[in-house]
């Protein structure tokens, strides 16, 4: 019988576009055993919030296995050596050939764990957003997360996986790096697309109510257009910042299903963040045939081409100035469609995962060799 591989994937941001992006994967690698045979570990915190656990355990596909770990996103040296610690004992027992690091701080956990256990060519990271590019913080502190994600690598070699061209430009600064997109599954789109019709023209975004996703700006934007409607598809602890009429919030939806049809009833998808890595709701917008309004950083820059599949924008009185060339419905529909073509063409999930695994492969079969 073949040797399975065992492949881990350790993530500590399990929420959001990480979370989608996680489990997409390790369900690809269980359920697409082509000329090798993979044997798929998932090490996860069950402690962001906007994790739920029971739909968790029905998305995920059975034969993987699951190991909860109680990490922190702040730093707290005593947590994280114990975390680092309770880590390697998993990683010892099962004896991975591949390990894949997700966000800043399972890259900076995982790294030291897996020291001594995995050759540093079988590490891969996905940074989903460098830590350093957030706009919230303070410089001291911008200073201090650079000097960690150039030293990681140095030190504990491995390669950076990034997840459009812009992560990717910086990631060949820091280190060893690849280009692999983030990508979306395109049959649930297909079936569940519909020409969107609304009495009122609507424009929405998906997200967490946090300082990255930008809700003052998205707020600024509505009282411009207090006419049409306008959704925030999420919630969190910055509700409060929505504040104009005219503003819908959701709340969380609990299926891929019900999220893509909350997005097919837009007219126009708007993402105000301000940093990403390369946002799965962005995506999920182009494969339901939405023309984009994005601001102009990492991540969100990468997925529009102006005036093909939408606007970038670096004011607010850009974006509304922008925002009102998409109430010509052709030139939605077009630019629409031109999202669908693009995101199919660019960041589909099965073309993208097929090819991180051939770089899985490949270096299991270097190490072999080596």
């Amino acid at each position: 019988m073949e040797k399975k591989i065992k492949i881990v994937q350790f993530v500590e941001a399990f929420g959001g576009g990480v979370y989608t992006y996680v489990k997409d994967l390790s369900n690809f690698l269980a359920t697409n055993q082509s000329d090798m045979c993979f044997e798929v570990h998932l090490i996860y915190s069950p402690n962001r919030t906007e994790l739920d656990k029971e739909l968790f355990r029905k998305e995920i596909q059975p034969d993987i296995f699951l190991y909860e770990l109680d990490m922190q996103r702040s730093i707290d040296l005593f947590k994280d050596k114990k975390v680092i610690s309770e880590t390697r004992k998993i990683l010892k027992k099962i004896k991975p050939d591949i390990i894949h690091l997700h966000s800043a701080k399972a890259g900076v956990i995982g790294r030291l764990a897996c020291w001594g256990i995995l050759h540093r060519k079988n590490v891969f990271y996905s940074p989903h957003g460098f830590s350093f590019i957030q706009q919230n913080i303070a410089k001291p502190k911008v200073l201090f997360f650079k000097i960690i994600e150039y030293t990681m690598p140095a030190l504990f070699g491995g390669t950076i996986v990034a997840s459009g061209n812009t992560e990717y430009e910086m990631a060949k600064k820091i280190g060893k790096s690849i280009l692999i997109r983030n990508g979306v599954d395109f049959e649930l789109p297909d079936k569940l697309y519909v020409q969107a019709t609304n009495a009122n023209f609507t424009v929405g975004t998906v997200g967490r109510l946090t300082p990255q996703k930008n809700p003052k700006v998205f707020n600024q934007i509505a009282l411009q257009f207090p006419e049409i409607n306008f959704i925030w598809i999420g919630n969190g602890e910055l509700i409060g910042d929505i504040k104009a009429e005219n503003i819908t919030v959701t709340g969380w939806v609990k299926t891929r299903e019900e999220l893509l049809q909350k997005i097919g009833a837009l007219d126009v998808y708007i993402q105000v963040s301000l940093w990403e890595g390369l946002p799965i709701a962005i995506l999920e917008a182009m494969a339901m045939r939405k023309p984009l309004l994005v601001s102009n950083v990492i991540g969100n820059k990468d997925t529009v081409e102006n005036d093909f599949n939408g606007f970038v924008y670096n004011t607010v009185s850009e974006a509304v100035e922008k925002l009102s060339c998409l109430f010509n419905e052709k030139k939605r529909l077009e630019m629409g469609n031109n999202s669908y073509k693009k995101a199919f063409s660019e960041y589909n999930k099965t073309t993208n995962f097929l090819r991180l695994i051939e770089v899985y492969k490949r270096d299991i079969k270097d190490k072999k060799t080596s």
